[in-house]
């Protein structure tokens, strides 16, 4: 191989790497809302960028079927781009479906109208 062909081999395998790194900053496939499977009672989850952490919104169902309440928690990310935690849960981002998942709980992305349809009539709990 000459000289020629071997730095056009080398650009193109930079190219190649340099376009296959992330451009978007750690984190950003959770950001937006969600809304979980559950046909009676769906709980939906806002998440926000706060700084270089979270802020994770979820409006659920009170104890015991009493109104829908929020409660706002601080999250990060763990290790892996693809686990948040938010307080001792661990969520975890499934690429190919566009869900988070922990536990029993699974949640598709949903719009903010479908978020605010639930939200919007939930109290505020710290």
């Amino acid at each position: 191989m000459n000289r020629r062909q071997f730095i056009a081999a080398t650009g193109a395998t930079l190219l190649t790497i340099l376009a296959g790194c992330k451009t978007e900053p750690d984190g950003e496939k959770f950001i937006g809302y969600w809304k979980s499977d559950s046909k009676y009672d769906p709980d939906v989850i806002h998440i926000a960028r706060n700084g270089d952490s979270f802020l994770f919104t979820v409006v659920a169902k009170g104890p015991l079927g009493g109104d829908y309440q929020a409660h706002k928690l601080p999250a990060k990310l763990d290790g892996s781009n693809n686990i948040l935690i938010v307080g001792e849960n661990r969520i975890a981002y499934d690429e190919k479906a566009d869900m988070i998942v922990s536990g029993q709980m699974k949640a598709r992305r949903a719009t903010e109208a479908e978020y605010q349809a639930i939200a919007k009539p939930a109290t505020t709990q710290p």
